[in-house]
């Protein structure tokens, strides 16, 4: 379909997106795809803050966050939406609440990556070799219940901050490992599946943990893109670049 018309009077698109290094590169893949289809369509980026990110503490309207941490990364995104300052709202599917937010839909996603979570440790041999006490920090209530029921006898501690956030701190701590969704470690160039990963002066294993007992979360490994109702511009730009699958 490359070589399409553009899909908009004025051949401009915005995408609205958090402003972690996964968050771009994801819009990165975005931006790629729709490209591809519509050459001549003019492209902007607009970053947005979060709920979720470090050092917010409400988002302007909290309506459009539920009870729990769903929500807190996509309520400022999709309110610019709903302003219209962005058109396409770029999500980690993951993050999204089940429950769709009115005068907005889920129009399209990018082919998905790896959807497993990975132990990133200190040390090699995955969760096995962790001593008994050891500490592993995750910041998913699943992700922490799951390990309890590995191994009950490790020390979980909560971890917040966007993916070199959370391997700085794994670094900087005398913690054993963390866990990561493997997605936004390969999209940030990270090779899981090679055993280990350098960042910064370090050298960490990985761990991919199998989904039987690590069961990721529903859309885990998805890029989302979400637009107005009533923008048919924009849903059909959308369109074109569907992963149907």
């Amino acid at each position: 379909m490359s070589g399409n018309v553009p899909p908009r009077d004025s051949p401009r698109i915005v995408l609205g997106t958090r402003g972690s290094d996964l968050a771009r590169a994801q819009t990165a893949m975005v931006e790629a795809a729709l490209r591809k289809e519509f050459p001549e369509l003019e492209i902007a980026i607009e970053i947005i803050r979060t709920s979720g990110d470090e050092g917010t503490l409400r988002p302007p309207n909290e309506r459009l966050v539920p009870q729990g941490r769903k929500g807190m990364f996509t309520a400022e995104i999709e309110q610019a939406l709903l302003d219209g300052r962005i058109d396409v709202a770029v999500h980690s599917a993951k993050d999204l609440p089940s429950e769709i937010t009115s005068g907005l839909e889920v129009c399209a996603a990018l082919p998905r990556a790896a959807m497993e979570d990975v132990l990133i440790s200190k040390m090699a041999g995955g969760l096995e070799a962790l001593t008994k006490g050891a500490t592993v920090a995750t910041g998913s209530v699943r992700r922490q219940f799951q390990l309890r029921r590995i191994r009950p006898d490790l020390e979980v501690v909560d971890l917040r901050g966007n993916v070199p956030t959370r391997l700085r701190k794994l670094s900087a701590n005398e913690w054993s490992g963390i866990i990561l969704a493997r997605a936004g470690l390969e999209r940030l160039g990270y090779d899981c599946g090679r055993g280990a990963v350098h960042f910064e002066s370090h050298v960490l294993h990985t761990t991919i943990l199998p989904t039987a007992d690590f069961l990721p979360a529903g859309g885990q490994g998805i890029v989302a893109l979400q637009a107005r109702t009533d923008d048919a511009d924009a849903k059909r730009a959308l369109a074109a670049i569907n992963h149907e699958e």
